[in-house]
């Protein structure tokens, strides 16, 4: 993480308040401290959730089977088959 150089507020009840100061003194953290870091990691969590893709073991397997299975894919041989733009040296 970064330099602390902006600032975030939120409203909480006392309940809560008292639930993170709790929390956070069991691990021998300042209460703001706590909070940024559980925020932090929540947010990685969401955000790496983003880069993967759920499927049930038959359709995996399906997906790996369709790898070894050519396509026609005729647009892509025409393009194969068109002069060079630029030359390799």
């Amino acid at each position: 993480m970064g330099a602390k150089t902006e600032r975030a507020e939120f409203r909480v009840d006392d309940a809560l308040r008292a639930k993170l100061q709790r929390a956070a003194e069991l691990v021998h953290e300042q209460q703001s401290e706590f909070i940024r870091r559980a925020v932090f990691e929540r947010a990685e969590r969401i955000l790496a959730q983003e880069l993967i893709t759920v499927m049930s073991a038959e359709q995996f397997d399906a997906l790996l089977d369709s790898l070894d299975e050519a396509d026609a894919a005729p647009e892509l041989a025409e393009l194969a088959r068109r002069p060079r733009a630029f030359k390799r040296r």
